[in-house]
């Protein structure tokens, strides 16, 4: 097993308060939100740090979304990483390339077992579900879902979430929302398949 190199004092703190944020938030802090906590008015000043903790092997980044940072090492004991991919919307289809953007740290009891991703909400066809325009759905991976569930599917390769609701030889992608209209899914529709089942979700107000 390669060892990790030392860290300074100051890079420590900086992955310390990384870490404590994601338990808090479920999403990594943005660089002012790093500086503003631990006084480092340069934001050139803590990339410094975040070089030299992704170069240390502590830190990964993707690409250039301001909350891109993800812990190498594994989390406090009782949370995990799942996977923020793509988002999707809750008003009408897209295509949804599922690309991860990013990780997002979870209490372990929150999450059901198997795989699970998480992805945000576009539009408000299921506000009446508590589904919100910005909310981050959790899914759990599955190709097959109850009556009444609500699921990230899709329909010709585009995506959405929508309660599903099969019967008579149809499939009811029912929004909640009396704006929006329901999909129905036929034989012409194209493919179809489940993503997975809405399990839970996670809102920030600030």
């Amino acid at each position: 097993m390669t060892l990790k190199k030392p860290l300074t004092l100051r890079q420590k703190s900086v992955l310390e308060f990384i870490e404590k944020f994601m338990l808090k938030y479920g999403n990594s802090p943005t660089i002012r939100e790093i500086g503003s906590d631990l006084g480092i008015s340069s934001t050139n000043g803590v990339r410094s740090h975040l070089v030299a903790l992704i170069k240390k092997g502590y830190l990964k980044k993707t690409g250039l979304i301001s909350r891109g940072l993800s812990l190498v090492k594994k989390l406090s004991i009782g949370a995990a990483r799942i996977p923020l991919v793509g988002s999707v919307p809750a008003g009408y289809p897209i295509d949804a390339a599922e690309n991860v953007e990013g990780d997002l740290a979870v209490d372990e009891s929150f999450l059901p077992n198997g795989e699970s991703f998480t992805l945000t909400v576009m539009g408000d066809s299921m506000k009446d579900a508590g589904i919100y325009n910005g909310d981050l759905v959790i899914v759990k991976k599955q190709s097959e879902a109850n009556k009444g569930d609500i699921v990230v599917a899709i329909v010709n390769g585009e995506a959405t979430i929508k309660r599903y609701m099969p019967g008579n030889g149809l499939i009811i992608l029912q929004p909640e929302n009396n704006e929006f209209k329901p999909i129905t899914v036929t034989p012409e529709s194209g493919e179809f398949r489940i993503a997975g089942r809405v399990v839970g979700l996670m809102r920030r107000f600030a």
